[in-house]
């Protein structure tokens, strides 16, 4: 499908340069009106045998204009529609719940809206956006999707409505969604989400809409938001979060930014350190993690180690290089002594 995806776009240029030429052998000929039967009939008789739909013309003149507007007609835009989908409209294919492995091909080349929720598709093609570059809204909703290769969404400029929900994507690489830069939402909820790399949604400059609830989130880089100017509205609730220091930093992003929490403090809910119990967010504040502010991090710690252990080795060496000075030293002065003696005997 990608080969002839590939060959279609310069060959839907070539016939457009040659689609007059094509039409002067293809004009299709209007059956005769009842009343002029008679009339046809005889005036074709008297030129002999009349021309038929296509004008005469030298054989492999008439060969290729065949083909020129077979062609055509197959690469029209609008016109293929995959099978067992519904096209609607010239710009519309509805394939929701067909049971479908893969994405089908091939689409009207000028497709804006595809509906493929409901299928077993587990991968999104990575040329498919190079091809279908007016695509405006795609629902991929209840697939098998697992992961979102680097590069998908190249191509994706005039993207503005993406539904990834109900998939089984676990993570999130850093420009998942780079090209998509006009997206205004973009749905990823119940998924098995559990990291969210913090450059995930970097030049989504123009997303308002990020649901990111019922995944399996522990926690989430403060950065992965703060690269969404746009952003009103955000679902977190349904992750199993936890409140320890490395949530402190959301926390506090959740706490300026509550108005865009459609369901508010209420619905997010987090477990404490070495408790099972979880709470609410509204139950808690910035004082819940004031023994954050002396902690430290797992990277301070190994510096920590890294640092003791570099300066122990160190200790060791010049322990070891000063104890062999003293050593050849010791060695060497009983040597000189006894040299000084035997010169205060000779004199």
């Amino acid at each position: 499908p990608s080969r002839a995806r590939a060959h279609a776009l310069p060959a839907r240029a070539a016939l457009r340069l040659l689609a007059p030429a094509a039409s002067a052998h293809c004009a299709v000929s209007r059956p005769p009106r009842p009343g002029l039967a008679s009339e046809s009939a005889s005036v074709s008789a008297a030129a002999g045998a009349g021309p038929p739909a296509c004008a005469p013309a030298p054989q492999p003149a008439a060969a290729a204009a065949l083909g020129l507007c077979s062609l055509l007609l197959l690469l029209a835009p609008g016109h293929a529609c995959p099978a067992g989908c519904a096209c609607t409209d010239p710009h519309t294919v509805d394939c929701r719940d067909r049971g479908l492995p893969s994405v089908p091909d091939p689409f009207p080349l000028d497709v804006r809206k595809l509906l493929v929720a409901g299928n077993r598709i587990q991968q999104i093609p990575e040329d498919f956006f190079i091809f279908y570059g007016d695509l405006v809204y795609l629902d991929f909703r209840n697939n098998s999707l697992r992961s979102l290769e680097e590069g998908t969404f190249s191509g994706s400029a005039k993207l503005v409505f993406l539904d990834l929900s109900y998939n089984n994507l676990t993570q999130l690489g850093a420009g998942a969604f780079r090209s998509a830069g006009r997206l205004v939402k973009l749905s990823l909820a119940n998924n098995n989400l559990a990291g969210v790399h913090e450059a995930a949604f970097e030049t989504l400059e123009s997303l308002q809409v990020l649901e990111l609830n019922d995944n399996n989130l522990r926690s989430l880089s403060v950065a992965a938001l703060a690269a969404l100017p746009a952003l009103r509205s955000l679902r977190l609730d349904g992750n199993p979060w936890l409140c320890d220091c490395d949530f402190a930093h959301l926390f506090s992003w959740i706490q300026e930014n509550a108005s865009k929490l459609p369901k508010g403090l209420d619905e997010i809910q987090c477990s404490l350190p070495m408790e099972s119990r979880r709470i609410s967010l509204r139950d808690l504040s910035e004082a819940s993690f004031s023994e954050c502010r002396f902690s430290l991090s797992l990277t301070d710690l190994f510096i920590i180690i890294f640092s003791g252990v570099a300066v122990s080795i160190a200790a060791i060496i010049s322990s070891f290089f000063l104890a062999t000075v003293v050593q050849c030293f010791q060695r060497c002065a009983p040597n000189k002594d006894a040299e000084d003696e035997d010169e205060d005997e000779d004199e």
